[in-house]
């Protein structure tokens, strides 16, 4: 019988030891869903906190229009809505009434606010520590600042940056969406962008960062030729830390307000669809913003959301055992895709949310310490993996075609698989380990071995995307790849006709760094933004941010050979064959000593030199029979090679040669060195 490769985590034998826990996974989900069910209707209704908590406008039972704004403040003692209007200044008509289950209201008339308002909470603590006297507060103690909750428009001070304030995002004319939200994606090409940091540098200069309306005129446009399928945009989730990349979050509910206002955001999702492009929004639910005036942290007093320790970033980590907690960040992920309409969701440090202890100081170098902590005591947190499960199934409940994402370091088995199959839900998971492989390369030499295992290596059940760098590899003062391959070098001689072996040896080792690990990605491919043209600064969130642009647009430099290669790499290869992008990778050659590989995906067939020295004038291995044609070679003029392998027109075409006794037949290729070839197998 030939080897069938197990289907989900419960029939792998390598995790036989482990099968109690993920059974237990997939019970815990199951009996979850069936009380949330019986309880609330549907996974949907659950998610509701931003529908029933925060400012609405509804009508009392009087059938009179009134302003209703309730908050979960268990632990408040006495909590008062504040405005602009009332020049910040506590009053009795506008102090909360408490009603059940640590739920406060407050209802006041249709003219009490109005759409730009500016509006905060003063929270003053009981005088009883554990909150038993709720009516009665701690005397001369100074009441709590705090932005609401559920604020979906916050801005900071320009006269004192660290303050910010909410403002009452009510406009008479709700945005109407204009496009259809693209189909399901099919081996997304993952574009991932920063929108502050995505302006051009030849329009602004300094600390200034960009605008949704910039973004959507002049990237998303750049994102959809170069053949990318969907962007994934971080730090859209109000943060106060600029520098933080959008990783302390503090209003859930709010789109930074540093670039726009919320429909300004929504006119961004919207232009994209229009282009076929998917969003998907990278959310941080492991972790809040440790500020107590403009977050959650501390936000009635008491510990609120989360666990009693920070964790290795010195923030809060959210509490999944907390009900309520679970609702408020399932009620964040209904939010923005119903208000927003985004098409799914990069869930940050997944690995943080799984483990008690975070993963922190763990190689993860065998499966069992997904389970099993260094004392052999179990590790994971199961209601972590409850939430996970739970926001994966509401994701997918509300737009199926949606795409969720783990970003996960431990290598936790069946990600990818649904609950019933001892997984959590996601789409995809991230292959984190390759961008650290080609650091290693970049250092030292590795072995082709190792290569292929690092490009392939993932569960035949967990569908993984594949990516060269992330803004991981590139934000504050990280060197990106090609910072590492070829340094100060590129300052000087990134005009074409200027030649120089660091810089010559760097762009042709780049241009295969990116098409291997393309071609042999599982189920997708990211790109972090000018990472396709080389961009030459690191991203700093203060003093460089902008990026380069105009550089890949002027045919002089090599930046542009660099986008062309991108460019032909996703247009001309995988939108153009997307059938053969459905197989897996096969693998057909290798030579340690002489640094080749060869492969074959579909019809397509991968021939690389990694040898810096060494041509191969007669590389011959064995291949699926047929007529190979020439597609793309990494060395062309137009991608910033020296043109020693070129594919003409009409371009060469290669017969294979039979061999006793194997249905494989031999084909012949010529391979300068640091030079990949691509062609197509016909009938």
């Amino acid at each position: 019988m030939p080897f069938s490769p197990p289907r989900n985590p419960l029939e792998d034998p390598a995790l036989e030891p482990y099968r109690d826990f993920l059974l237990r996974r997939s019970r815990r989900f199951t009996e979850e869903m069936r009380r949330i069910t019986a309880q609330y209707g549907s996974l949907r209704a659950y998610a509701n906190l931003h529908t029933s908590l925060g400012p609405h406008r509804v009508r009392n039972a009087r059938g009179v229009d009134c302003w209703r704004w309730r908050e979960y403040m268990p632990q408040a003692g006495a909590v008062w809505l504040t405005t602009d209007k009332l020049n910040f200044q506590r009053h009795a008509s506008h102090r909360f009434r408490r009603k059940e289950d640590g739920i406060l209201e407050l209802i006041l008339p249709p003219d009490a606010l109005a759409h730009g308002d500016y509006v905060e909470l003063r929270v003053q603590l009981p005088v009883a520590p554990d909150g038993s006297d709720p009516d009665e507060c701690r005397l001369g103690a100074p009441p709590l600042r705090r932005v609401p909750a559920f604020a979906q428009w916050v801005e900071q001070d320009k006269a004192v940056p660290t303050q910010w304030c909410a403002r009452l995002w009510a406009p008479e004319q709700p945005y109407r969406f204009r496009h259809r939200r693209p189909g399901a994606p099919v081996f997304p090409r993952i574009y991932e962008a920063h929108v502050g940091m995505a302006q051009s540098s030849l329009t602004h200069h300094g600390e200034s960062v960009g605008s949704y309306e910039e973004f959507s005129r002049s990237i998303l446009p750049r994102i959809k030729a170069d053949g990318y399928t969907a962007v994934q945009l971080m730090g859209i989730l109000e943060h106060p830390l600029y520098r933080s990349f959008g990783y302390q979050v503090s209003s859930y509910f709010a789109p930074s307000s540093r670039y726009g206002t919320p429909d300004q955001f929504k006119a961004l999702v919207d232009e994209a669809h229009g282009l076929g492009l998917s969003v998907i929004l990278d959310i941080t639910h492991g972790h809040a913003c440790p500020n107590t005036e403009q977050g959650l942290a501390r936000y009635d007093g008491s510990r609120y959301f989360f666990s009693e320790k920070f964790n290795q970033w010195g923030t809060p980590s959210f509490d999944y055992s907390q009900e309520m907690a679970r609702r408020f960040l399932l009620s964040n992920c209904r939010y923005w895709l119903e208000e927003f309409r985004v098409d799914g969701f990069r869930f940050d440090a997944v690995g943080n949310m799984l483990y008690h202890d975070h993963g922190v100081d763990d190689d993860f170098s065998h499966v069992g310490r997904c389970f099993y902590g260094k004392n052999g005591e179990p590790r994971a947190d199961e209601n972590g993996e409850l939430y996970l499960c739970l926001a994966n199934a509401l994701t997918h409940e509300l737009r199926p075609q949606a795409a969720t994402i783990a970003e996960e370091f431990s290598g936790m088995p069946g990600l990818t698989c649904p609950p019933h199959e001892g997984g959590l839900g996601f789409d995809y998971r991230f292959a984190m380990g390759i961008p650290d492989y080609w650091e290693k390369c970049i250092e030292a030499p590795r072995d082709m071995g190792s290569l292929w295992y690092e490009m392939t290596n993932h569960r035949p059940y967990d569908r993984t995307v594949s990516y060269v760098e992330c803004h991981d590899q590139c934000i504050n003062g990280d060197d990106a790849m090609i910072w590492r391959l070829m340094g100060d070098d590129m300052y000087h001689y990134m005009a074409v006709g200027k030649e120089n072996w660091n810089v010559s040896r760097g762009l042709a080792f780049y241009r295969l760094m990116r098409l291997i690990t393309l071609t042999t990605a599982d189920a997708g491919y990211l790109n972090f933004m000018g990472n396709e043209f080389g961009h030459p600064e690191w991203l700093d969130a203060e003093a460089h941010a902008h990026r380069q642009w105009h550089l890949a647009d002027r045919p002089d430099l090599k930046y542009a050979g660099l986008a062309a290669w991108d460019k032909a790499q996703l247009c001309g290869l995988v939108a153009a064959h997307a059938e053969d992008f459905q197989q897996a990778p096969l693998f057909r050659f290798i030579h340690e000593d002489q640094r080749l590989l060869a492969f074959e995906r579909g019809r397509l067939l991968f021939a690389f030199n990694f040898h810096e020295l060494e041509a191969r004038q007669n590389l011959t291995f064995t291949v699926t029979p047929g007529k190979y044609v020439e597609l793309l070679s990494s060395d062309e003029t137009r991608f910033a090679g020296h043109g020693n392998l070129s594919v003409a027109c009409p371009p060469l075409e290669h017969f294979t040669r039979p061999l006793p006794d194997r249905y494989e037949q031999d084909v012949t290729l010529y391979l300068p060195p640091l030079v990949a070839l691509v062609l197509r197998r016909e009938d």
